[in-house]
């Protein structure tokens, strides 16, 4: 329940590491064909950080570990990773 509403949400994967973090992690299949693929990749972090940000928040719900999320984008082999503001 998140403002007294049911909240849901899908998450791709969750796991907890072995530090005792838990991870939510989003997929990503978008292409890049420009040259700067840093750039895209912050803009696609700021783009899904609301969601990502919701998503640890309802895991906070749950329980009370530490939490990362990160998005994922496997054709571009890239891993992006941060602390959310909630969670």
């Amino acid at each position: 329940m998140q403002d007294g509403r049911l909240e849901t949400g899908v998450i791709d994967r969750t796991f907890v590491d072995d530090a005792g973090v838990r991870w939510i992690v989003d997929y990503k299949t978008s292409r890049h064909s420009g040259a700067d693929v840093d750039a895209f990749l912050e803009q696609e972090r700021q783009r899904y950080a609301p969601q990502l940000d919701r998503y640890a928040g309802l895991m906070g719900g749950l329980e009370t570990r530490r939490v990362k999320v990160a998005l994922y984008f496997p054709l571009l082999k890239r891993l992006v990773e941060w602390e959310p503001r909630h969670g």
